[in-house]
């Protein structure tokens, strides 16, 4: 073999033995509701197109994540104590301020407003969080189960307890946050207030001078909320689950 053949001999080679190599995956899912479900669904969807082993964990009150099992598609349910409507009904509440009320509203009444919107949907996350971790039953399952990664969305809480209970790197796919605040705090997305808008205040990078007031506190009035809502109820919840 001369030595112009011999690099493309080893290319065939690795061409043939590559596939033999790549293995389907086991991924557990955690998703979203709504259009957090619908950004997700998309990646579902090829992950069973290239053959990869799904599960996904949701709750019995689900209003939009497909719970018919099919071909690499299983899931596993737990049993909350609210309905399907009752999510609705907030997911409803929450939709019709941020696009009637939201930009009528100054600084203060808006702030209060998503706080106690994120307080409602935290309630139900947690209930369905602490339902979730009373299921020694599953979570030898899931172990036995050996997954490859978790892949979540941040909307909801635990999902690091989880990650962190099974022993499994995770990956998250987010759409966006009052403020960019957890794209911010926790994406490290650089977002200069003077140039960058908040998300669900509807300007655009060219602001004027009250508007960029406006952006850089309603920025900092979601930093607020997140420590005060996510932060403390996380380390509340962690507490009560991991026992420190």
């Amino acid at each position: 073999m001369t030595a112009s053949e011999r690099p493309a001999f080893c290319l065939l080679l690795l061409l043939m033995v590559a596939p033999l190599c790549v293995t389907p995956g086991k991924i557990l899912i955690w998703p979203g509701e709504f259009s957090h479900w619908l950004s997700i669904k998309v990646i579902i969807e090829e992950l069973i197109t290239r053959g990869h082993n799904l599960t996904i964990v949701t709750h019995s009150a689900t209003p939009s994540v497909k719970t018919t099992e099919s071909p690499g598609y299983n899931v596993d349910i737990i049993q909350v104590p609210h309905t399907k409507q009752k999510i609705i009904d907030n997911m409803e509440e929450y939709v019709r301020y941020w696009t009637y009320e939201l930009p009528n509203d100054n600084l203060i009444q808006a702030s209060l407003k998503i706080k106690e919107l994120i307080d409602l949907i935290a309630e139900q996350n947690g209930v369905f969080c602490r339902n979730l971790f009373a299921r020694k039953d599953l979570f030898e399952k899931w172990k036995n189960e050996q997954f490859d990664v978790l892949l979540t969305d941040p909307m909801n809480f635990c999902w690091q307890l989880l990650a962190q209970k099974l022993n499994l790197p995770f990956i998250i796919s987010l759409r966006f946050s009052f403020g960019s605040a957890i794209e911010r705090l926790c994406g490290q997305l650089p977002t200069p207030p003077s140039y960058v808008p908040g998300v669900t205040l509807g300007y655009t990078d060219h602001m004027s001078f009250p508007q960029r007031v406006k952006n850089f506190l309603f920025a900092l009035s979601q930093d607020i909320i997140f420590h005060i809502v996510a932060k403390v109820k996380w380390d509340y919840m962690f507490t009560e689950i991991m026992g420190k």
